[in-house]
């Protein structure tokens, strides 16, 4: 079984408030941030950039079949939408064999490779996920930075072959470092490859209702996968206005977001529906290159430390913002986490 490896720490809000008063006394004072006059509900134009993380796929089911479904019916999803998403990849992914076993040798298997030329002729982007999805908190930053480097040699040239170039880096479980040295050391570090980071300002525990998902998909029990899938689309509809509350609080607007989502069956099979509710809410798909042309996105991040968190609250934490700030953050359904085995 494959287990998903994004944001296995959630930044509780006791945390968070702990995290906010540590640097309260640590850092010096943030400028302010610009907070434009709020614009009226008519008058908003949403946008968003969708990112998909953990290519070429991320399942239960690991065989060579499972993830050619997955990749084939998000990409035929993304071109039907006309979404400009971008996948970012683990290539130690390219290892595994027809049934999903990772090769003695760790020899790249040119079927899986297929996986992300799928992704690229059909005008989508890829980006680096890592090799290995290693925790930057848990993990040296040297051996860091060489699974960075050992994780784009099968992307880079795939886009070079296409006249592309290699731009963008996620960090694994959204962790930046365990302290502001280790954090300024890597995004240089990242610089020097020529790399622009890919933030987040919309997460989610979708990962939790995909292995939930899975597991019901696995025992073939169809009511619990259909319960599964409505409790996701009704979850990520009060996440998404949880996250346009926060960017209207602390920036006095709606900045162009960034959405981050797996490359799992979940959203292979329901993304028409996942689609439909962001478009009810006024949205329109943009690149994520176009998303970070938001002035926001230069706004100062000096958090570092175990968890995983948006840029919205790395720059709420920055500015000093109280422990409620982070409050009323959507919860995932107990029968969720149950159903997926996870201890909340």
């Amino acid at each position: 079984m494959e287990r998903s490896r994004h944001h296995s720490i959630r930044p509780l809000p006791a945390l968070v408030a702990l995290i906010t008063a540590l640097l309260a006394g640590l850092l010096p004072a943030a400028s302010a941030l610009a907070t434009p006059a709020p614009n009226n509900e008519a008058s908003v134009r949403r946008t968003v950039a969708v990112t998909v993380d953990d290519l070429p796929a991320i399942s239960t089911q690991r065989d060579l079949a499972t993830h050619t479904e997955i990749t084939n019916n998000l990409v035929t999803g993304f071109q039907r939408h006309s979404i400009p998403a971008i996948g970012f990849v683990n290539e130690v992914k390219l290892t595994y064999d027809e049934d999903g076993n990772t090769s003695e040798n760790a020899t790249i298997q040119a079927q899986r490779v297929a996986l992300l030329e799928r992704w690229l002729d059909a005008g989508l982007e890829l980006g680096n996920h890592s090799y290995s999805h290693p925790s930057l908190f848990r993990t040296p930053l040297d051996e860091f930075q060489a699974d960075v480097v050992r994780g784009e040699q099968t992307t880079r040239r795939l886009l070079k072959d296409r006249n592309r170039d290699l731009v963008y880096f996620r960090h694994p479980f959204l962790n930046t470092g365990p302290d502001l040295e280790t954090k300024a050391a890597f995004e240089a570090f990242l610089a020097k490859h020529n790399y622009t980071i890919a933030p987040v300002t919309i997460d989610n525990t979708e990962w939790i209702f995909a292995r939930a998902y899975d597991n019901a998909l696995d025992r073939k029990d169809q009511a619990l996968s259909k319960r599964v899938v409505d409790a996701y689309l009704a979850y990520m509809d009060t996440m998404f206005a949880y996250y346009e509350q926060q960017s209207e609080a602390l920036l006095g607007y709606e900045l162009q977001q960034i959405l981050l989502i797996h490359a799992n069956r979940l959203n292979a099979d329901h993304l028409d529906s996942l689609v439909e509710m962001i478009r009810k809410r006024g949205y329109t798909f943009v690149s994520l290159s176009e998303a970070l042309k938001d002035k926001a996105y230069a706004h100062p991040d000096r958090y570092a430390g175990r968890s995983g968190i948006t840029w919205l609250h790395r720059w709420a934490i920055t500015e000093g913002k109280p422990g409620q700030f982070f409050g009323s953050e959507p919860e995932t359904p107990t029968f969720v986490n149950e159903t997926a085995n996870i201890q909340p």
